[in-house]
């Protein structure tokens, strides 16, 4: 068996960017049937590998504060 280990890094990341991601996202599930319209939050809190949603001392909780804008709508 072959495994094959990918990574991404994403750098600059901003509230207002990933509001934007957040918007394509639901843009791209919102005409599918209504079971089929999921979006994953990948690594809510995973503060070791650098993808958390908790507020921080550089954004505050905007990015949660992105997320509920998005999907308020």
């Amino acid at each position: 068996m072959t495994l094959y280990l990918r990574k991404m890094i994403f750098y600059g990341s901003t509230p207002e960017l990933f509001k934007q991601h957040v918007k394509q996202a639901v843009e791209l599930v919102q005409h599918k049937q209504e079971q089929h319209r999921l979006i994953f939050l990948r690594s809510w809190n995973e503060w070791g590998e650098g993808n958390y949603m908790e507020p921080n001392a550089e954004f505050g909780k905007q990015y949660i504060d992105a997320l509920r804008e998005v999907l308020e709508l």
